[in-house]
């Protein structure tokens, strides 16, 4: 006759301990510019509609914050939106100065007859830099924020930024008899709204060679330390209570003994755990990323009649899959690079 035993209860499976955060730091990822569109950057962002429009200048937005009168709430209101019309009226007249043009509309008008984009989507290059190979002295003083397009005639280069600056400064008002400005009480709020656009076609027969550079590196690191035991603290609270009613007693027995009792103990307890015990204590990890990512092009430029070395240095947030996709693209079209052609020697 068989017995039937119950299975015991299926367990859980064990839960890995908690992973503790961890601080990550890329130190390639600060740019010197701010993406404001496929092709156009800043190097600054705008301020304009915040609370302190004069933020990005120092002595602006200090006098600003300093500012102190009777009328304080309604007079900051005043300069704001005097701060807000210049601007609008300052970025009016630079669209019509500019016919609205931008980085993104010049690289469709650029485009000649029977020409197409080959690139999806433009190279991002954190700058680009032009260098004889003969004596390898940097020929200007490079670009930042470029946009790389590769085209099925040409490789275009385009470095379109804009920016807006506020100040604001003291400024003499014209005074009335009835009512003259209080003293260091007017201000004059400017905005400036620049910006310049460069543009170097390059044709795909003028690339003579390419070289690309990717280093990336990653460091990670974890603090594990043995610390002694708290439980000492806890024991010497003790002791110290047992001093306290040995003192508070007044001749009571019972209550000196118990009072001596803890004192001994506790202290003694104290200095065992403090000496004797001990408890690993682990601390968040840290990571570390860096990156370098630079693309090398021998070229010879039609403008000055020579050869020279363009090097793309690539922003961090590009993203590496799409930039050799880019590279690939660029051998496919220029003739030099797909071997299609001989060589072309530059002497």
């Amino acid at each position: 006759m068989s017995s039937y035993h119950p299975q015991p209860p299926a367990q859980p499976p064990a839960q890995p301990p908690a992973q503790s955060q961890t601080a990550h730091l890329n130190r390639t990822a600060n740019e010197k510019f701010l993406n404001i569109g496929s092709i156009t950057t800043s190097s600054m962002t705008d301020p304009i509609n915040t609370s302190n429009p004069f933020s990005n200048d120092f002595q602006s937005s200090r006098l600003y914050q300093s500012i102190s009168t009777p009328n304080e709430e309604n007079f900051r209101k005043s300069i704001l939106q005097r701060a807000r019309s210049v601007n609008s009226i300052a970025t009016k007249n630079h669209t019509q100065q500019t016919s609205g043009e931008s980085g993104e509309t010049l690289i469709s008008r650029m485009l000649i007859s029977g020409e197409s984009i080959a690139s999806s989507t433009p190279l991002r290059c954190r700058s680009v830099k032009a260098t004889d190979p003969k004596t390898m002295i940097e020929m200007t003083g490079g670009r930042i924020g470029v946009r790389a397009v590769v085209t099925s005639r040409r490789l275009l280069l385009v470095d379109a930024n804009k920016n807006s600056s506020h100040k604001i400064r003291h400024a003499p008002s014209p005074s009335t008899f009835f009512s003259p400005p209080r003293p260091k009480e007017s201000f004059s709020v400017d905005t400036v709204v620049s910006d310049d656009v460069w543009f170097k076609p390059i044709p795909l027969n003028c690339i003579t060679g390419m070289e690309i550079l990717s280093s990336h590196g990653s460091e990670a690191s974890a603090l594990v330390s043995n610390n002694r035991h708290p439980g000492w603290f806890v024991l010497l609270l003790i002791g110290l209570l047992g001093f306290v009613t040995v003192l508070v007693s007044e001749g009571d027995e019972n209550m000196t003994i118990l009072g001596s009792s803890l004192a001994v103990l506790g202290c003694v307890g104290s200095i065992v755990v403090y000496s004797m015990l001990a408890r690993a204590k682990i601390y968040a990890p840290r990571t570390v990323v860096y990156k370098q990512r630079k693309i090398s092009l021998g070229i010879y430029d039609t403008i000055s009649n020579r050869p020279l070395l363009i090097e793309l240095e690539l922003q961090d947030s590009q993203n590496l899959t799409m930039a050799y996709d880019w590279c690939r693209i660029l051998q496919q079209y220029a003739p030099q690079l797909s071997s299609e052609t001989q060589p072309l020697l530059l002497l």
